[in-house]
C-alpha cells in the first residue's frame, strides 16, 4: 500500500495536485531567480565597465584635443620668433612691458593702469622676466614677436574649456602666459625653467624632442592641482627655441572621471598615472600642498595584495574588472580602462552589495512572486480537491444509505460533468435498486402470509387426525345431538357411523 492507496481519496487528490502543481512552480522560480540574478549581476558589471570605457575616451579625447593645440601652438610660435621685425615695431610693442616692485618684468603695471579685468577681461597674455638679470636683445624680441601668440592662444582657449593656461617659455628664461594672470603669483627668485613644466620636455631631458606630460603639481599661478602637456619649440632651422606648455587642472579631469552617478552615488572614479599614482581620486581631493608640489599618493603601494594585483593591471594599461577587500573589509568591484594619449588609467569603485542590490531586488521581487503562485496554487488544489471529493463524499452517503436498506436522497452535483453522469447514473441505480428491493419485500412478505397460512392449516391437519383430537369430536357430536333429543329434533349421525336413511 503507497500513501496514494491510503487514507482519503480527497487528501490524494489534494497531493497530487500540490506535487503537479506547487513543485514544477519552486522548481522553476528556482532556476528563474538564480539565472535572473547571475545575468542582471553580469549585465551591471558590464554597464560599469562600459562606463569606465566611455570616461576612459571621453578623458583621452580631452587630453588629445590639448595634445594637438600645443603641438599647434608650438609650431605657430617657432614661425613667429622667426618673423623679422622693426625696432620700431619691437619698440611700440614693448611700451607697455614695465617692471614692478619686484623688478618683475611684464605687463602687470599695464593691466591695472588700464582698469584691469574690468577693462582687458582675461583677453591678454602676460610676461614674465625676472629682471635682477637685464633683458637680452633676444629676450627682448621674443617678447615683442610672441605677443602675436595671443591670437592664437585665444583660439585655443575658446575651443578647448578644459585648458587653464597656455603658455611658452624661453632658454633665456622668459615665460609668456595666456589668459593673463598676475606675476605676483610667482614667488620671489622663481625661474620657470626650473619648474616640472619646462624640465619635462627641455632637450636635456628630452633628447628626441617628445610631447609630454608632467605628473600632477600644484598651479603656481593659484588653479590648484595641474597636470601640463610640453612640447619643445624647434626653428625651421631646428634651433631649439623653448617649450610649449598646456595646462589643465585635475579639477576639470575630476567633472569627467569622478561624476559617475551611479548605483545611487555608492561608487566613485578616480584617475592613475603610469606609475600608479593618484591623478584624480576623492580620498584625495583634500590634500594640502605648496605651489609646485608633486602628487606622491602611489595607490600601487596601498591595500591589500588584490587591490594592488588590478592596480598593476591598470598600470600595464590593461582593461578589464575584478573584486578585491578594501581595508574595512568590504567587498568592492573595480573596472577599469587605459587612458592610452597620456599613458593613464581610470577606474571606477563600487561595492560589491551596489552591484548586486538591483538583483538582490528582483530576486526578492521574484520569491514574493513564486509564494503568490504557490499560495495559488495552493488553493487551487484545495478547490479542486474539495469539488472532487464533496460529490464523492454524497456518493459514498448514498451507498450506505442503500447498504443500509434506506433509501438515499437524489444526489445533485454542479461540477465536472463526468462527475455529474456519475452523480445521475448513481441516482438511476438507486432507484432501481429500491423499486427493486421494495418489491421484493412484497414478494418476501406475501410468502411470508402464505407460508404461516399453509403451516397453520397444516398443523390444524394435523391436530384434528389425532386419537385424541378425534375422541373430542364424538364427545361433542354426542353433547350435540343429546341437545336434539332433549328438543324433539332428529340427532346427527353419530360421528364415525352412518346416518340413517
Amino acid at each position: 500500500m503507497t500513501v496514494w492507496a491510503r487514507g482519503s481519496f480527497a487528501r490524494a487528490i489534494l497531493l497530487a495536485l500540490l506535487f503537479v502543481s506547487i513543485i514544477p512552480i519552486i522548481f522553476i522560480s528556482v532556476i528563474f531567480i538564480n539565472q535572473s540574478t547571475m545575468a542582471l549581476t553580469n549585465q551591471m558589471e558590464t554597464n560599469l565597465y562600459m562606463l569606465a570605457q566611455s570616461k576612459a575616451e571621453e578623458i583621452n579625447l580631452r587630453l588629445q584635443e590639448v595634445w594637438n593645440a600645443t603641438a599647434i601652438a608650438a609650431r605657430e610660435s617657432a614661425y613667429d620668433m622667426e618673423r623679422e621685425i622693426t625696432p620700431e615695431e619691437m619698440s611700440q610693442k614693448l611700451a607697455r612691458y614695465q617692471t614692478d616692485s619686484r623688478n618683475i618684468f611684464g605687463l602687470d603695471m599695464y593691466y591695472n593702469s588700464v582698469g584691469g579685468e574690468t577693462t582687458l577681461g582675461n583677453g591678454l597674455s602676460n610676461v614674465y622676466w625676472n629682471n635682477d638679470t637685464a633683458p637680452t636683445t633676444k629676450v627682448l624680441q621674443d617678447i615683442a614677436l610672441t605677443e602675436d601668440m595671443d591670437a592664437t592662444f585665444a583660439s585655443i582657449k575658446a575651443i578647448s574649456p578644459q585648458t587653464q593656461w597656455i603658455y611658452m617659455t624661453t632658454p633665456e628664461g622668459m615665460m609668456r602666459l595666456y589668459p593673463w594672470a598676475s606675476n605676483d603669483h610667482y614667488p620671489d627668485g622663481w625661474d620657470p625653467r626650473e619648474v616640472i613644466f619646462y624640465t619635462v620636455a627641455e632637450p636635456t631631458n628630452n633628447p628626441n624632442l617628445e610631447t609630454r606630460w608632467t605628473p600632477p603639481y600644484v598651479d603656481f599661478a593659484g588653479a590648484g592641482w595641474m597636470v601640463t602637456v610640453s612640447t619643445p619649440i624647434i626653428s625651421s632651422d631646428g634651433e631649439f627655441e623653448g617649450i610649449m606648455s598646456h595646462d589643465v587642472t585635475i579639477q576639470a579631469l575630476k567633472d569627467i572621471a569622478l561624476d559617475i552617478n551611479v548605483l545611487d552615488g555608492a561608487g566613485y572614479g578616480f584617475i592613475i598615472d603610469s606609475e600608479g599614482g593618484v591623478i584624480a581620486h576623492p580620498a584625495y581631493e583634500g590634500v594640502d600642498a605648496s605651489k609646485g608640489t608633486q602628487e606622491t599618493v602611489n595607490l600601487a603601494t596601498v591595500g591589500l595584495p588584490a587591490f594592488q594585483e588590478l592596480i598593476q593591471n591598470m598600470i600595464d594599461r590593461e582593461s578589464g574588472q575584478g573584486y578585491f577587500l578594501d581595508e574595512t573589509g568590504t567587498q568592492q568591484l573595480l573596472v577599469y580602462a587605459p587612458i592610452p594619449s597620456i599613458g593613464w588609467s581610470l577606474g571606477i569603485s563600487v561595492p560589491k552589495s551596489a552591484v548586486v542590490a538591483p538583483a538582490t531586488a528582483m530576486r526578492t521581487r521574484a520569491l514574493i512572486v513564486a509564494v503568490v503562485l504557490v499560495a495559488a496554487a495552493a488553493a487551487v488544489a484545495v478547490f479542486l480537491a474539495r469539488r472532487l471529493h464533496q460529490p464523492l463524499s454524497r456518493l459514498m452517503q448514498g451507498v450506505y444509505a442503500i447498504a443500509e436498506e434506506r433509501r438515499p436522497e437524489e444526489i445533485k452535483v454542479e461540477s465536472f460533468d463526468e462527475l455529474m453522469e456519475l452523480a445521475n447514473a448513481f441516482n438511476d441505480m438507486a432507484d432501481r435498486v429500491w423499486e427493486r428491493e421494495s418489491r421484493l419485500k412484497k414478494t418476501v412478505a406475501d410468502l411470508r402470509i402464505e407460508i404461516d397460512a399453509q403451516r397453520s392449516h397444516k398443523e390444524v391437519q394435523e391436530i384434528t387426525e389425532t386419537e385424541y383430537f378425534r375422541q373430542l369430536e364424538l364427545n361433542a357430536e354426542r353433547m350435540r345431538n343429546y341437545v336434539r333429543r332433549s328438543r324433539g329434533k332428529p340427532s346427527s349421525p353419530t360421528l364415525g357411523e352412518a346416518p340413517a336413511v
